[in-house]
């Protein structure tokens, strides 16, 4: 006669041995950082967070980029570049491990060697265009004309641009900025005439050194500055939609986990997920009423809910 505590005790051996493999091929998810910037910490830290609340048995390891060591990966271990920097410099490993990239602009993501399908994915930090001109369109209805200067590298972002304005009944004017000595004659030119001025993540164009005469040069013609920061916002510029570095970590965690899986990482994306800051003090002196960035994010989600 069999004992019931037998059949549990050989119950619990069958359960461990079935589980034992999955356990001890548990891969290692290495979070590769471009620097020690706040951005770049705080990106790695959800990056951990989220995978440990989904699959404590995963291990994550923090390390800057000047430091790693591609010799030291496991076969099913992953990579996760956080950063520009980090980025090129794993895309040059010529290992098979899945490679997720974020904290990088769509243009630098481009400029990458080429991966094989389904093996390198990223989360560009630039928010999509349907978005921004979303945005506009909620928040400054009476305006119709855009304008913009630009760097080379910013070239395809403004080609989407002038696509996609059309439908939305705007009008782009855009200037293309080749040094520093042409940005002020690119921004009169652009705005000529009453116009939104578009800021795009070009550090060519908008940089520690140039935002405030930018942001200046737009205060006098009367035009409100749409920027792609909070940062920006503070400085002038009446709104922005962005995503913070919380954002782009959840969403690479996600795709980390379809790796964990098995399978092939997605396509690189625009974040999913995003915040809208205004500043009603700089709106005001322009003679602009804002709606507030509450209502403004809830309006761009139900836009892009809708089928």
């Amino acid at each position: 006669m069999r004992l019931p505590g037998a059949c549990l005790l050989r119950a619990l051996a069958v359960l461990l041995c079935c589980t034992a493999g999955p356990l001890i091929a548990a891969p290692t998810i290495h979070l590769v950082l471009s620097g020690d910037a706040d951005a770049y910490q705080r990106t790695a830290q959800t990056v951990a967070d989220a995978l440990q609340a989904e699959q404590p048995r995963i291990a994550t390891v923090r390390t800057e980029v000047g430091d790693f060591d591609a010799k030291t990966l496991a076969p099913d271990d992953i990579l996760i570049a956080i950063g520009t920097r980090a980025a090129q410099e794993l895309s040059q490993h010529n290992g098979s491990h899945p490679l997720i990239c974020t904290l990088l602009t769509e243009q630098s993501y481009a400029e990458l060697p080429p991966a094989a399908r389904g093996k390198r994915s990223a989360v560009f930090i630039d928010q999509p265009v349907s978005r921004q001109l979303a945005l506009i369109r909620a928040a400054l209805p009476d305006w119709n004309r855009i304008a913009i200067v630009h760097g080379a590298q910013s070239a395809g972002f403004v080609k989407a641009i002038h696509a996609a304005a059309p439908a939305q009944g705007l009008t782009v004017r855009a200037a293309e900025v080749s040094d520093d000595q042409t940005l002020y004659s690119a921004l009169q030119a652009v705005l000529s005439r009453p116009a939104i001025l578009l800021a795009v993540p070009d550090p060519k164009v908008f940089n520690n050194f140039t935002i405030q005469n930018v942001l200046l040069t737009a205060y006098r013609h009367r035009a409100p500055v749409v920027g792609f920061s909070p940062a920006y916002v503070r400085a002038g510029a009446v709104m922005a939609v962005y995503s913070t570095p919380e954002h782009m970590g959840r969403q690479a965690a996600e795709q980390a986990m379809l790796a964990v899986r098995g399978a092939p990482l997605p396509e690189a994306s625009y974040p999913t997920q995003f915040s809208v800051s205004v500043n009603p003090h700089v709106a005001r002196s322009l003679s602009i009423e804002l709606p507030d960035a509450a209502t403004l994010e809830a309006k761009l989600r139900r836009a892009e809910a809708a089928p």
